[in-house]
């Protein structure tokens, strides 16, 4: 089974990010979105189901004089 290697082009990606800020502003504009909700969406941890999340470890707190 072989791995099939891309060609990466920068103009194609920029046009690619484009068509998708175009597309995030038209969802804005017609209301679609809010701000609050397009933030929630592009966060860094939007894609994590943060109902199965749990703390493994506690780091204790020193205070420095």
């Amino acid at each position: 089974m072989g791995v099939k290697v891309g060609h990466f082009n920068v103009k194609d990606r920029r046009a690619e990010k484009q068509r998708s800020r175009d597309v995030v502003l038209a969802r804005l504009a017609s209301k679609q979105i809010s701000s609050k909700e397009l933030r929630d969406e592009n966060g860094f941890f939007s894609s994590l189901d943060r109902s199965k999340a749990r703390l493994l470890v506690r780091r204790a707190s020193v205070a420095l004089r």
